[in-house]
């Protein structure tokens, strides 16, 4: 489904919205206006800023009942294809309720005429702000406890996050009749809540499948080091590529250190 028709699906304009979206599961993620975003983060404030994403700056809002959520604004020059990754993770996001994946409150993507400086000159071209609202999770990604300074997790708060991140993952790949591969599973793509309960994000670049169904495509988005070789070498996707994603995240895990560096092979960074 393409993002213009996602916002003919509704609306929304208050924090007070977005406080019972937060709660109610079964709601759709709906469209937020820009503006709206600009005032709950200050015009996007650096005080507000609580971190940088792989593909964009992750910024803060407490909302009027005491409660915390983020809102991504994506950078489109980290991201290979911006407008399908978008549309990508929204579709994948709305599709899926489990409480292995991060809740989705709202989206926006708005679409304005700019007069930007290219070569020198001044042209008149449109730019697309696209953002997403999403569920704080205060102990941040699964990366920053995997260092040989940080190591120090209980083997129960270890043996707790492997559980959730291998029951995420069944969810996914029995996701009603089409399965989902997400394809970039690493630490950084797995948050945890204020109990060690994991969440997966960045569907960016995650595929649906038939039941037993192999895809082949030429690209090769994703993280070196937790890429499937037969995904990289050949392109094939099946459910087996998050598999092996999962098999070095768990070593990971247990071993308290990562042996591998992030690096995206279609990016420059």
């Amino acid at each position: 489904m393409c993002i213009a028709a996602l916002n003919t699906l509704g609306m929304i304009n208050s924090s007070n919205n977005l406080e019972s979206i937060l709660h109610d599961q079964s709601s759709r993620p709906p469209s937020i206006p820009l503006q709206h975003l600009k005032e709950i983060t200050n015009n996007f404030s650096e005080d507000r800023i609580l971190g940088h994403g792989g593909v964009g700056v992750v910024y803060k809002r407490v909302l009027h009942n005491g409660e915390m959520i983020v809102v991504k604004k994506i950078v489109l020059s980290l991201m290979p294809s911006p407008q399908k990754q978008f549309e990508n993770e929204v579709y994948h996001l709305m599709i899926v309720k489990n409480p292995n994946v991060v809740r989705c409150i709202g989206y926006c993507y708005e679409i304005k005429n700019a007069c930007l400086e290219y070569n020198g000159k001044y042209v008149f071209a449109e730019k697309a702000e696209r953002l997403l609202c999403l569920e704080y999770l205060p102990k941040g990604s699964l990366d920053k406890y995997l260092s040989d300074e940080s190591s120090g997790l209980e083997w129960s708060t270890c043996y707790k996050i492997i559980m959730g991140i291998c029951n995420g993952l069944r969810h996914l790949h029995e996701q009603n009749d089409k399965p989902i591969v997400h394809l970039d599973l690493k630490p950084a793509n797995i948050m945890l809540d204020d109990i060690w309960s994991q969440k997966f994000i960045d569907f960016g670049v995650s595929r649906l499948l038939d039941k037993e169904q192999t895809i082949c495509t030429s690209s090769r988005d994703g993280t070196l080091g937790y890429m499937a070789p037969e995904f990289l070498h050949s392109g094939a996707i099946t459910r087996k590529s998050d598999i092996f994603s999962l098999g070095v995240i768990i070593l990971e895990i247990i071993t308290g250190r990562r042996d591998y560096v992030d690096v995206t092979p279609n990016s420059s960074y």
